[in-house]
């Protein structure tokens, strides 16, 4: 009987190891997830911005219209950025594509766990673009920083 209760308890303990990695396995899993996420967001934040600075070369403004110092949202919907009254400025959502939307104003789903600031600093001879995005996982608060320096190289 002792024998038995003794290969109960190790097999026990064993198994209280094995569902310890799991559940550490599981939250593993979900922050890369969110980092992925995240980091693609953030890289997303500064080609948006790329974007406006060579539209403005091919429609033949100046470089930096629409760049100007500040803090801003937009999505890929957006053909310019919006300045951000705050640096929270609404949770991203996602759309029917699972295109992520960074429109406050226009509530299409729940929000996601995430929202992105671009801030644009002046460093000269061009600006420097930071994007930020910020998520929440287990209580515990996250953000990937992504940064570019910008030129009229033409």
């Amino acid at each position: 009987m002792i024998e038995v209760i003794t290969i109960l308890f190790v097999i026990s303990l064993g198994m209280i190891g094995v569902l310890s990695l799991i559940v550490q396995n599981i939250q593993s899993q979900s922050l890369n997830k969110d980092t992925l996420i995240g980091y693609q967001l953030a890289q997303e934040g500064v080609e948006l911005t790329r974007q406006v600075r060579d539209t403005n070369w091919r429609e033949g403004r100046a470089w930096n219209t629409y760049l100007a110092v500040g803090d801003y949202y937009m999505d890929y919907t957006d053909i310019t950025p919006n300045l951000a009254p705050t640096k929270n400025y609404g949770n991203l959502r996602q759309d029917s594509d699972g295109m992520y939307l960074n429109n406050p104003l226009f509530v299409i789903s729940p929000g996601t766990n995430f929202y992105r600031v671009i801030s644009i600093q002046d460093r000269a001879p061009g600006i420097l673009v930071v994007s930020n995005v910020y998520w929440s996982d287990h209580g515990r608060n996250y953000v990937y920083t992504l940064e570019a320096a910008l030129y009229n190289w033409r």
